[in-house]
């Protein structure tokens, strides 16, 4: 799925509900993925084999293996940085592309300057020219990384796996080009250099984000360390990788070097193809799930047992047939590289074993111990290689299989001292795989040994059953190791299931199948609703007489009071600030879209009050003038705590311009009569201060609690601005006696941004007619909504057109993506789904992204009223279901009260109808809503009227409002 991100947001840490979903599908695209490269990659060996000498080979190795240590410091580490940290600014992932695009510009300089001395070390005078032509893989691959990391991090594998393959296909087909033209070794330069032009060009239009200028404010340090540290492994291990191959290069010549370099080559198509991708999958997910320990346990097992079992069957046949394998891939003459590949087949799975290890030291930010490890085991590794190469190419393949062996089990016991990694656990399915493998790579070895090195295709097929046969009878005396083979096979489903770590949070920017509820027992729910109903009220009862005596409010007065007087004075040559008491939020695209239009709308410095960061955040073109201050206990604390909270609330209004809260749905005490009396007392201790208050567009049922009544209509009488957003609750309003209420409408109307982006992604470029389907899981508590929608989405499907089931809110105590996925599984349980017929949102948009996909809209049926004005907000008709009046109030804005829908027991009948008429009508109803919505509009934009510019000023200037009547449809 493709990521939303303005400029500048910065990314919240992600939810990791439905992450095993995300994982799941990730491994299948990059499994599906890497089966192409291997068959591209191996195309490749066959075809430039044959065309190529092995000096030609050796030539690039040697250079290959000098230059590649500044591969290495090009990347820094910054790519995993930047897929491992849990909240990365667009300003963040700006800087990172610099630094590694100027790094690799300095690499490529140095390596033009000192090709010479390569060239002297290797004594050959043709490898000045192909160092300096090879040193440009340096500026491309560090214009190309951070693109790469910002698709790895989304998880956008399909257009990662993509954008390798088609440069992969490019890079060959150069190569091969060159090579029947007689180019030699300069083929195999111009593969790697047209690879890298080719990587960057199919890589900038794929991705979302595109890098901007330098910005020095955003915090680089961490990423920085995390990168160093991660370098100075990566360089050690590069090290202590090549090794081997300057000492053949500079001791023996290009030739043996070639055969040598073929035969690791070989080696490494496997490890490459599975082991790189696989941490692309891996490491976003442990990242998350660090804090869930036991899942984080079955991940890594499950991803070891993977990873050693794809790459060891693969090693086993080809270590066993390598004579006949070489021989049909490369010809008889690399047939030399034959028992080089066998003893380095050993290395293989040890290396292959390892990058459990290595996925636990990045996912466990303990980079600094694994440079520790580097340092300790990476010069064991240099040293078996020195002394091996006493024998030549053969002692030095065996020395260097040795030493990857040994590192295996230290890295193991060091993840054991430093993590809670089940490390033993992983050490013993190593053990089983090599055992196993071990006893059939012998079975298949000796199967073929009486047929003739000149029948390869022969000794290959019969070799192959050998093995398979040989695992099969493992498998049937081991139990083990049958439970383990088994887990492969029902890891997709393992992944899909995977419940949400305890903690993770929705945020509203999320690429990820994130939005898969986790099945609660029908017995839980009903005794945790029960549970809740009764909670509310004596919520209700207990607070809401509080509130009625005024004694919360007077001792929040008196705190707020004290902690005031306790502060400096405030310099009145400073700027000071709007404030924004956000709502709950938390996954609620409504609430995030009253913040983002408060913002779009008020200029200056502005403060968000919030619960915890993840509640709401900040859109990138605002991030350097608004921040969220997190005051945990000032809404929902009581006793100590939230006294504590009025002395955090303190500074904040001591340098406020005004304060701002949304009021929505929240303000009558139907959810919480706790919350919505503080609410009102924070605008009324706002004024009892001098600072401007008003409460955003919000709703009012008439049948409040008596204790939220009296909050509420203290903070009109104090001067607040009593913002009501539909005609029939400012009549209630007034009913009420409150004074100061202004009339408007919903801010999210004055909201100015729109994004098409959501409509690509899960429609295609020219999408056919669609409606949007709204399941709230608030309205279907009382009824089985999911058999009603499903025959709604049917008529709709009959009416000729597309369905996008739309999650608005997902929540712990309101998931419409629990609602939305049922009615998608009963649609496919009883067959009702066309191909592609019904489309379900597995994440949540962004707030921009849904109004852009209404906008395409013939019709949007909902059951949160938000969903129904971003549809109106492109003169969009929508159904909504009728709730606490606050739906029909906001119909009559636009004289569309037909609209209202009751929810309930046959739902169906009723939403079915009105839905037909609608599309049968639908020009006539765009007509009416688009005669409306400038005075909406208008409406709208009264919530802000008259808001301080948040320049620099002496004091709040403090204006009674005049209130504004309504302009109203017939009632």
């Amino acid at each position: 799925m493709t990521a939303t991100m303005q400029p500048g947001t910065p990314e919240k840490p992600r939810s990791t509900a439905g992450l095993g979903r995300t994982a799941g599908r990730g491994a299948s695209t990059t499994l599906v993925g890497q089966l192409i490269r291997i068959g591209v990659q191996l195309g490749g060996i066959v075809v430039l084999g044959r065309l190529l000498d092995p000096s030609d080979y050796g030539l690039v190795a040697s250079v290959a293996a000098i230059i590649g240590v500044g591969e290495v410091l090009r990347n820094f580490g910054l790519s995993s940085a930047a897929i491992q940290v849990r909240d990365l600014s667009r300003h963040q992932k700006d800087n990172l592309f610099w630094i590694n695009s100027l790094i690799g510009l300095a690499l490529m300089l140095l390596a033009v300057l000192f090709s010479p001395l390569i060239a002297t070390l290797y004594g050959d005078d043709r490898l000045v020219l192909l160092t300096q032509v090879l040193a440009g893989t340096f500026l491309l691959n560090g214009l190309a990384t951070q693109f790469r990391a910002d698709l790895n991090r989304n998880f956008h594998f399909v257009a990662l796996a993509g954008s390798e393959i088609g440069a992969q296909v490019g890079g060959l087909f150069v190569g091969i080009v060159m090579a029947l033209n007689g180019f030699g070794y300069w083929a195999l330069a111009g593969q790697q250099i047209s690879q890298g032009i080719l990587t960057i060009i199919i890589l900038i239009p794929v991705t979302t984000w595109f890098p901007g200028w330098y910005h020095r404010a955003a915090p680089m340090r961490h990423l920085i360390v995390f990168g160093s540290n991660l370098a100075g492994t990566q360089l050690l291990g590069y090290a202590s990788r090549n090794t081997d191959t300057i000492v053949i290069g500079a001791t023996l010549g290009a030739g043996p070097l070639g055969l040598y370099n073929r035969a690791f080559q070989l080696l490494l198509l496997p490890l490459n193809q599975i082991n790189g991708p696989s941490t692309r999958v891996a490491l976003p997910v442990l990242a998350r799930l660090q804090d869930d320990p036991p899942k984080y346990d079955r991940f890594i097992l499950l991803g070891q047992t993977i990873m050693l079992h794809a790459v060891t069957i693969v090693l086993a046949f080809s270590c066993a047939q390598a004579l006949p394998i070489i021989s049909i891939a490369l010809g008889s003459r690399w047939l030399g590289s034959a028992p080089i590949f066998q003893i380095l087949a050993i290395a293989g799975f040890f290396e292959a074993a390892a990058y459990a290890t290595y996925w636990v030291f990045l996912s466990k930010d303990a980079t600094k111990q694994n440079l520790y490890f580097a340092l300790t085991t990476r010069p064991l590794l240099v040293a078996f290689v020195l002394v091996g190469s006493l024998w030549g190419v053969y002692g030095v393949a065996a020395g260097y299989s040795i030493g990857v062996a040994l590192i295996w089990p230290i890295g193991l016991w060091w993840i054991s001292r430093v993590t809670d990694a089940p490390a033993r656990a992983m050490f013993l399915a190593g053990v089983r795989a090599i055992l196993g493998y071990g006893f059939a790579t012998g079975v298949s070895w000796a199967a073929v040994q009486w047929i003739p090195i000149e029948l390869p295709f022969a000794r290959v097929a019969l070799g192959g059953v050998a093995l398979l046969a040989a695992i099969g009878l493992v498998m049937l005396i081991w139990p083990i190791f049958r439970r383990d083979v088994r887990s492969i096979t029902q890891a997709r489903n393992f992944l899909r299931s995977a419940k949400a770590s305890k903690s993770g949070s929705p945020s509203v920017d999320i690429d990820t199948d994130q939005l898969s509820p986790a099945r609660i027992p029908a017995r839980t729910r009903t005794a945790g609703r029960t549970r809740l109903r009764i909670i509310r009220r004596l919520d209700r009862v207990v607070h809401g007489l509080a509130a009625a005596s005024a004694l919360p409010y007077l001792r929040d007065r008196a705190a707020l009071q004290h902690a005031t007087n306790q502060l400096r004075p405030f310099d009145l040559r400073a700027q000071r600030w709007h404030v924004l008491v956000a709502p709950p939020g938390e996954g609620n695209i409504g609430d995030q879209a009253m913040v983002e239009a408060f913002l779009e709308n008020v200029e200056g410095p502005v403060q968000v009050l919030v619960r915890r960061p993840a509640d709401v955040r900040i859109p990138t073109q605002h991030a350097s003038r608004a921040h969220l201050v997190p005051i945990p206990h000032l809404i929902y604390g009581t006793g100590r705590v939230h006294r504590q909270a009025m002395a955090l609330l303190a500074p904040v209004l001591d340098g406020a311009r005004s304060l701002t809260v949304i009021g929505a749905d929240i303000m009558d005490g139907a959810y919480s009569v706790r919350a919505s009396s503080r609410r009102a007392d924070v605008a009324s201790l706002a004024r009892s201060i001098g600072v401007e208050a008003r409460i955003l567009g919000f709703s009012w049922n008439g049948h409040a609690n008596v204790g939220v009544r009296r909050s509420l209509a203290r903070a009109g009488r104090m001067g607040t601005r009593l913002q009501l957003r539909d005609p029939v609750s400012s009549e209630r309003a007034r009913t009420d006696r409150f004074e100061n209420v202004v009339d408007v409408a919903d801010a999210v109307f004055a909201a100015r941004t729109s994004c098409s982006l959501a409509v690509t992604e899960y429609l295609g470029a020219t999408p056919a007619r669609y409606a949007v389907v709204n399941a709230s899981a608030l309205v279907g508590r009382s009824f089985d909504q999911t058999t009603e929608y499903a025959r709604i989405v049917t008529a709709l499907l009959e009416a000729g057109l597309r369905v996008v089931l739309l999650p608005h809110v997902v929540r712990t105590s309101g998931d419409d993506a629990a609602a939305c996925r049922a009615v998608f599984d009963r649609l496919a349980a009883s067959g009702g789904l066309t191909d592609s017929g019904v489309v379900l949102v597995n994440r949540l948009l962004s707030p921009a992204e849904v109004r852009g996909l209404c906008a395409g809209a013939d019709i949007v049926l909902t059951g949160r009223m938000h969903l129904a004005v971003q549809a109106m907000f492109h003169e969009v008709p929508a159904v909504a279901l009728s709730t606490q009046g606050k739906v029909a109030g906001m119909m009559r804005l636009f004289d569309t009260q037909e609209l209202c829908v009751e929810p309930g027991v046959g739902l169906a009948e009723r939403m079915i109808p009105v839905a037909l008429a609608v599309l049968a009508e639908r020009e006539s109803y765009r007509d009416r809503l688009a005669a409306r919505l400038p005075e909406v509009q208008r409406l709208a934009a009264l919530n802000f009227s008259g808001l301080p510019s948040a320049t620099r000023s002496h004091s709040p200037a403090l204006t009674a409002p005049s209130p504004t009547p309504h302009r109203q449809g017939p009632a």
